[in-house]
């Protein structure tokens, strides 16, 4: 029972992820997340500060949950949150659950992408980690290990 409860959070955070991460980026391409700055000499610079935040606040949620309903294996389902969420990113015009659209996403952004596509990949990849660190150095009074059920 364990088992399927470890997969049915991983696999619904893991959309809640995507979704999150994929309104993250649309911010950051509209330029509405640093609106009342405009940074003119480095464009690629600003851009990808914009989706490190965006993405960094997407990976938040995700993060605090594990942390909070999954202590015992954070590290397995943050993985499957994350490798899922990959997948999802990789098959945005294909069926969802294609095994084959982490390897799209891994090719189109980390292969093939230019800077900005590679700093995606990269948060998506690690801010999930960040956060869960992060979680797991604050004291227990600040952060409760687990919820009673």
């Amino acid at each position: 029972m364990a088992v399927v409860r470890l997969l049915l959070l991983s696999i619904s955070l893991a959309i809640c992820y995507y979704a999150l991460s994929i309104a993250a980026i649309g911010a950051a391409a509209a330029g509405k997340i640093f609106w009342w700055f405009q940074w003119q000499d480095n464009f690629h610079f600003y851009h990808i500060a914009q989706n490190f935040i965006g993405i960094g606040l997407a990976a938040l949620l995700p993060a605090y949950l594990v942390h909070s309903y999954e202590s015992d294996n954070k590290w397995l389902c943050i993985g499957l949150v994350i490798v899922l969420s990959m997948s999802l990113h990789g098959n945005i015009h294909y069926v969802p659950w294609d095994p084959v659209g982490i390897v799209r996403f891994f090719n189109d952004t980390l292969l093939r992408g230019d800077a900005g596509s590679v700093g995606i990949f990269l948060e998506i990849l690690f801010m999930p980690i960040l956060w869960l660190l992060a979680f797991e150095r604050m004291p227990n009074r600040v952060m409760p290990r687990k919820f009673v059920h």
